[in-house]
């Protein structure tokens, strides 16, 4: 079920954005995405067999869908596949996967600091929340430390201010993440790209 809330707001959000930049309810309910694919990230790393394999899936899948976000979305962003790549690596890093504590920290902290120097979809802060859904998993502190990490965000970044309505989502993954099933891989890797296609179609012919 999350997989489908979190796909369906994010087309209802760049519906939003692409044809209905005045319509603001579009894009909040747009704020829902991000997060389920965050937690979605943070659960593939607890499931997988191959985290490697994992990650390349993730990079393949953020250089093939670049040129559609490029089309459709931000000339100057990378898009949100990216964030979670770095993401996965952040929640790698955290444990230690280089068997080296100081390097896997020294890294993690460039992982952190990426963000700065490349203009990435979410940014730092789409790092830090998926490495907070791994960090705190089952725990109810889940809900307040994202919450705060959002509030955190929009502080910093006026600009972001609609993120607020993330909040609604961390309730929904807490409460409900048990209900989740799996979608087949390929539909779920290429959904991504297919639909920002779709949508630079349709505005060829609008």
């Amino acid at each position: 079920m999350l997989k489908i809330i979190a796909i369906v707001a994010m087309v209802i959000d760049h519906i939003g954005l692409v044809f209905f930049p005045d319509l603001i309810i579009l894009r909040i309910i747009g704020r829902l995405s991000f997060p389920i694919f965050a937690w979605g990230i943070a659960n593939g790393y607890s499931r997988t067999r191959d985290v490697k394999k994992y990650g390349q899936r993730l990079l393949f899948l953020a250089f093939i869908s670049q040129p559609f976000f490029y089309l459709v979305i931000d000339k100057e962003v990378l898009n949100i596949c990216f964030s979670l790549f770095l993401g996965l690596i952040a929640i790698c890093l955290y444990e230690n996967c280089l068997k080296n504590k100081y390097l896997s920290y020294f890294l993690l902290i460039l992982v952190f600091l990426i963000p700065f120097f490349v203009s990435i979809d979410y940014g730092l802060y789409g790092v830090v929340m998926i490495l907070f859904f791994h960090v705190f998993k089952n725990n109810i502190l889940l809900i307040p430390a994202q919450s705060v990490l959002t509030i955190v965000r929009v502080l910093f970044l006026p600009t972001s201010v609609l993120q607020i309505f993330a909040i609604p989502s961390f309730f929904i993954i807490y409460y409900f993440k048990h209900l989740d099933f799996k979608i087949n891989r390929y539909l779920q890797y290429s959904f991504y790209p297919v639909h920002l296609f779709i949508i630079y179609l349709i505005t060829l012919f609008l």
